[in-house]
Order: C-alpha cells, then sequence, then structure tokens
C-alpha cells in the first residue's frame, strides 16, 4: 500500500511531502497508511440505539446501511 503520508518522531509533524521542511534535518521519517479493519455496529450498539419497542423496519435499514458501508470500506 503506498503512504498516505510521513510521520517525523523527532518534531511530531505529518505531511503528505516526504520531503517536507517541517521535517527535523536527518530525521527518521515513517511512512503512514490507513489498514484498518472494519468495524461495526455490536448488538449492545444496537440496542442503545434502538431500544426495546424500536421500529423493526428502522433497525433493519441500519443494518442494510451497514452492510453497504462495509461492502465500500473492504
Amino acid at each position: 500500500m503506498t503512504p498516505i503520508a510521513w510521520y517525523d518522531p523527532s518534531s511530531g509533524a505529518v505531511s503528505t511531502n516526504p520531503n517536507s521542511h517541517l521535517f527535523t534535518p536527518l530525521a527518521q521519517v515513517w511512512p503512514l497508511d490507513v489498514n484498518k479493519e472494519w468495524v461495526g455496529l455490536t448488538e449492545d450498539d444496537m440496542d442503545f440505539l434502538f431500544p426495546h419497542g424500536s421500529s423493526v423496519l428502522v433497525q433493519e435499514t441500519v443494518k442494510i446501511i451497514e452492510a453497504k458501508l462495509k461492502e465500500k470500506n473492504s
């Protein structure tokens, strides 16, 4: 995966340019990429968002939206 940014731990600077003037001279610059695992809503989350008696249609709609987001972000 291609880095989306670089980080200089000595200065705390982050930049999309690996040769940024923000980085400390001779610093070790670390490439950053985003490779996170999808985390969906748990049953506890659903219970919190939709307490007992909430519309089943709304709950099912949220599950469909969540599934589509997972598909697009995985």
